[in-house]
This record gives structure tokens, sequence and C-alpha cells, in this order.
């Protein structure tokens, strides 16, 4: 074989290493950057959704502060503004493809469980006063607010974010719910204790009394 020749093969099988080595490099490179990327983007929408849950977990706790802090005895009606079920919506550019498939998952259903409990709340006919549908809206609120602050603070705590420091709606929340759990138990034993009236059956006689008033202390 002429030396140029062999020169030339082992140029070529250098080179040819030196090429598998970059492309390898370059691709690990080019994987890293784009996993960082997925962490980054995780991250910043788990941000977001924590945040959004976190908004929503103070105006419930408002909401229930506000709601017994009114005297709402002395009002026929519940007035637009007096007592009110706070709205919630995830941002409609939350990039959910960026969280766990399962967690994503769960936090839709979340907002759906609330919009439905929300609407049945405004739309339930059964509350006779207005106190009755205040306890209604503390127990949705208590309720709602308590998974929110708890799902944020997990959110946070799988992607490393700094916590919330300030505030903790937890034990907050724990007790509204416990007062409502009371009340509902209180609602109870008073339906139990004033059973609703049994329909009287009809006499096929009519009573000869019928149409007369009873003299209380009269002759007799």
């Amino acid at each position: 074989m002429s030396p140029w020749l062999a020169v030339a093969l082992g140029a070529g099988v250098f080179s040819a290493v030196v090429n598998v080595a970059c492309n390898t490099v370059a691709h690990k490179r080019g994987s890293a950057r784009k996993a960082a990327e997925r962490v980054h983007a995780g991250r910043h929408t788990a941000l977001t959704v924590a945040i959004t849950l976190e908004e929503f977990a103070h105006r419930c706790q408002t909401a229930i502060d506000r709601a017994e802090r009114r005297d709402l005895s002395e009002q026929p009606h519940v007035q637009s503004g007096d007592v009110e079920i706070p709205p919630f919506a995830f941002s409609s550019d939350t990039s959910w493809r960026d969280l766990d498939p399962g967690k994503a998952s769960y936090l839709r259903a979340f907002s759906a469980d609330q919009t439905h409990s929300a609407e049945l709340i405004q739309s339930n006919d059964r509350c006779s006063n207005v106190d009755e549908f205040a306890a209604y809206i503390k127990g949705h609120c208590a309720e709602f607010g308590r998974r929110a602050w708890l799902m944020a603070v997990e959110l946070r705590e799988e992607n490393e974010l700094q916590a919330v420091t300030d505030h903790n709606y937890v034990i907050e929340f724990d007790a509204a719910l416990s007062r409502y759990i009371a009340w509902e138990q209180r609602q109870k034993v008073r339906g139990e204790r004033v059973p609703s009236p049994l329909p009287v059956p009809q006499s096929p006689h009519r009573p000869r009394n019928s149409g007369r008033g009873l003299a209380v202390g009269g002759p007799a």
C-alpha cells in the first residue's frame, strides 16, 4: 500500500471520528438546553398557576370575613355585592403542556368543580333566608379556598419556587369549615326536632260544629 494512501485513509478515519464526537457533543448540548428550557417553562407555568390559586384563596378568605362581619339577619334579600362567591378562572394563555399531565388534569377538574358548586349555590332555591345563603357561600369558600391554597403550596414545592411566607390560610379555612359543619349539624337537628307537617286525612263526614268558633270561658 502506498504510504500516501495510508496517510489519506488515516486522516479520513480521524476526521470521521472527530465529526462523530462533535455531533455527539452538540446533540448532548442541544438536549441539555431543551431540557433546561422545559424545566424553566414548567416552573414559569407552575408559578403562574400557583399565583392564580393563591389570589383565589385570598378572595375566598375575604368573602368569608365579609359575610361574617355583615349583619345579614336584617336583610330580607341578598343584595348584589353583599355576599358573593369569588369568581375563579385560570389564565387563557396558561401553557398546560409544561406541567405534568396528571397535575394539569387535576387543576382543570378543580376549576370545573368550583364553577359547578358556585352555580349550584347561586341557583339554590332551597335557601329560606339570607343567613342560610351566606352559610353555603362561606362553606364553599372555605372548601375551595383551602384546596386552592394547598395546591399552590404543592406546586411551589415541586418546582423549587419560593414559598409564600407572609400568610397561611389553611388554619383559617379549617376554622371556617368547622363552623360550617357545626352550622349544618344544627340545621339537621332543627329539622329533626321540627318535622314537616303531615297531611291530615279528610273525614267523609262533616263535623257537627263545623263553621262555629270556640268560645273560651263562655257559657257552658
